[in-house]
């Protein structure tokens, strides 16, 4: 990326890893909300602007994902899995990966997850 801060790379590479990391940023005191400051946008350029919207972008549609996966197949105690939750250009969903920060989900919701990388689920 041309004239990206290495900052700001970081941030974007952050996002790309570790997805859940991001979710509710607009939340009090999360924290990444520092990125949205006032100060903070008035020396970032344009081109910067744009990747940490489209990141975010990213991260906010697999907020949607985890959350409707989580209000239609809710936890069941007995079959709890970890597994992480990030992005994958490639499968363009969301992909368990083992090592990073964990997301509790059961079965059903990781074969549901797998399925939608296979492009099975819509």
């Amino acid at each position: 990326m041309a004239e990206v801060n290495e900052g700001v790379q970081i941030i974007l590479a952050r996002m790309e890893s570790n997805p859940e990391e991001f979710f509710g940023v607009s939340g009090e005191g999360h924290k990444w909300r520092w990125i949205f400051s006032e100060n903070l946008r008035e020396v970032m350029t344009e081109p910067e602007k744009a990747a940490i919207y489209e990141g975010m972008k990213n991260v906010r549609r697999l907020e949607i994902t985890a959350k409707a996966i989580a209000t239609v197949m809710p936890k069941d105690e007995e079959e709890k899995e970890e597994v992480m939750m990030t992005k994958s250009a490639y499968w363009g969903g969301a992909v368990p990966k083992p090592e990073g920060k964990k997301m509790v989900v059961n079965r059903a919701q990781m074969e549901m997850m797998q399925r939608m990388n296979k492009g099975q689920v819509k």
